[in-house]
């Protein structure tokens, strides 16, 4: 069988890079037994389960195996004669913020603690250097709780108004596509951009902009195997920046690590995986230089799709805004051919992204019918309503049969309980 059709929300995993990442695990291996969570964390930023994937390969192929104490091995004559050195995993300590959980179409993933505070010590700067942050809003509230002038540029609106509604100012809301300009110039800049090219350009451009001269960028960049473009991705940032009158001075691999969002966790545990925090960033350091920038293509700003976005409890529901017939009757499926309501990969990539119209930051993804009316619902519950009575009342004003009322109430009760988990 093949991994498409065990794993239909997957992307396809491609031949070659399905052999470069069979190499990278064959050398993790050769270092000796380690668990499963040492692999994926040695694996250049592999998706976990394509992690697996290949190295149910190698068992099958007699390359690998499982001890009694369940880590893996090279088996055979290229079995590893020592035991190695255990790595310890990334401390799981979970900045408490008051911002909304992240949910997978905003791309949020969050710096981990120990990265907070290795980044601070990275950007070096005195008290009278100020700093702006691109995305990356855990940090710019660290830094200002340090001391440090900071300056945050989000395109997520909950976060700023969040920030905002804590008190604080140095905030600007905006869509760095569109960016024209910042209210000052600053010494230094840390991005933590959508791990795709047209994001790095984007952030790039706007970074450039910001800087002071002389002034420097420390910029997240996705590992060599994250995805099958990824090597060549890395490069195409180089490119970029080298366009846009940087220099490389640094290169960190491995240097940030991340915690894993609610949706993440989710969408493993759908696969029998639970691996606490596991995704890492390379940091590249680029210094301004006195070249002038050479882009003469505009700026290209993606096609996007428009998203309501409403706080239930703990969690964030997304609602595609579209089309949608009102004389269709209400009703609700998995937008994943398994019929799991959770992905199994929230990867842009995914064949499952384009059926999906509702999607909460727990990774619940649906296909729904009457999105409209479910997004004036869940609306009136979160300005404070009682549930109940707002299904009555959208079930009057859309004249709903009982069916379709049993179908809603459903719904909610699905989001209550996803909205009770931690």
């Amino acid at each position: 069988m093949t991994s498409q059709a065990k794993y239909p929300d997957h992307p396809i995993l491609e031949e070659g890079y399905k052999a470069e990442l069979t190499v990278r695990i064959g050398r993790e291996l050769l270092k000796g037994p380690c668990d499963f969570a040492c692999l994926v964390r040695g694996a250049e930023g592999a998706y976990p389960s394509d992690v697996l994937a290949v190295l149910r390969q190698l068992e099958t192929a007699g390359e690998a195996c499982v001890t009694s104490a369940g880590d893996w091995k090279r088996c055979g004559l290229l079995n590893a004669a020592s035991q190695r050195t255990p790595e310890e995993a990334e401390p799981e300590g979970t900045a408490r913020t008051c911002l909304p959980e992240p949910h997978p179409l905003d791309f949020d993933w969050r710096f981990s603690e120990s990265t907070l505070a290795a980044l601070q010590r990275r950007m070096d700067v005195s008290q009278d250097e100020a700093v702006a942050i691109l995305g990356a809003p855990t940090l710019y509230k660290h830094l200002v709780d340090s001391g440090v002038d900071a300056w945050l540029f989000d395109k997520n609106a909950q976060i700023i108004e969040h920030l905002r509604d804590a008190g604080y100012t140095s905030v600007t809301q905006g869509d760095l596509f569109e960016f024209t300009a910042a209210p000052r110039r600053f010494h230094c800049v840390v991005a933590d951009p959508p791990w795709y090219i047209e994001h790095y350009r984007a952030f790039l451009e706007a970074g450039h902009s910001m800087l002071l001269p002389d002034g420097r960028i420390l910029m997240s960049v996705l590992p060599r195997l994250t995805r099958p473009s990824a090597s060549s991705d890395r490069f195409h940032v180089l490119e970029i920046a080298a366009r846009f009158g940087f220099d490389l001075i640094e290169v960190s691999p491995g240097a940030l690590h991340y915690e894993s969002p609610p949706f993440e966790v989710e969408a493993l545990r759908a696969e029998g995986l639970a691996l606490g925090a596991w995704r890492n960033g390379d940091l590249f350091t680029f210094a301004m230089c006195s070249r002038p920038p050479q882009i003469e293509e505009p700026r290209t700003k993606p096609v996007a799709e428009r998203w309501d976005s409403i706080p239930f409890g703990q969690t964030t529901v997304k609602i595609k805004v579209e089309h949608s017939s009102s004389r269709e009757p209400f009703d609700y499926k998995a937008a994943s051919s398994t019929g799991s309501l959770r992905l199994r990969s929230v990867s842009r990539r995914s064949p499952v992204r384009s059926r999906i119209n509702f999607w909460t930051s727990r990774n619940v993804a649906l296909t729904i019918t009457k999105p409209q009316m479910v997004a004036e619902l869940l609306r009136k519950v979160a300005g404070g309503g009682v549930a109940s009575e707002a299904v009555a009342v959208i079930a009057y004003e859309y004249q709903l049969s009982d069916k379709e009322i049993d179908r809603l109430r459903q719904l909610i009760e699905l989001l209550d309980s996803e909205a009770s988990l931690r």
